[in-house]
């Protein structure tokens, strides 16, 4: 008998890394055993997106199969926010490095 390939880019994700989140804390909150415990007890539905996360959906969309993980909903809407936040913070500092160049009296 053969083995079918999954159909899905879920599936595949599922076939390769379990049904159990895959957060591994990259949501910021304190799993034990260091991985989400959601579908170890019961099913609980997961979706296949990339680990770490991409700060644009654009870039979450194209994230290769080899990126991606299974994740429940909460993990997923709590490491995207971290990362939306993070990236903010580093435009931040991008812009404010740029803008020193403007005040530069001395030269």
């Amino acid at each position: 008998m053969t083995t079918l390939a999954p159909t899905t880019a879920l599936a595949a994700v599922l076939a390769a890394h379990g049904t159990q989140c895959g957060c591994a804390g990259a949501c910021g909150k304190e799993h034990p055993s260091k991985r989400c415990p959601a579908g170890t007890d019961k099913p609980v539905a997961l979706h296949a997106a990339p680990y770490p996360p991409h700060a644009t959906e654009t870039a979450n969309a194209a994230a290769p199969l080899e990126e991606l993980r299974p994740w429940c909903g909460p993990c997923w809407t709590r490491a995207l926010k971290r990362e939306r936040e993070s990236a903010a913070e580093r435009r931040r500092v991008e812009l404010d490095q740029a803008q020193l160049v403007l005040f530069d009296l001395a030269g």
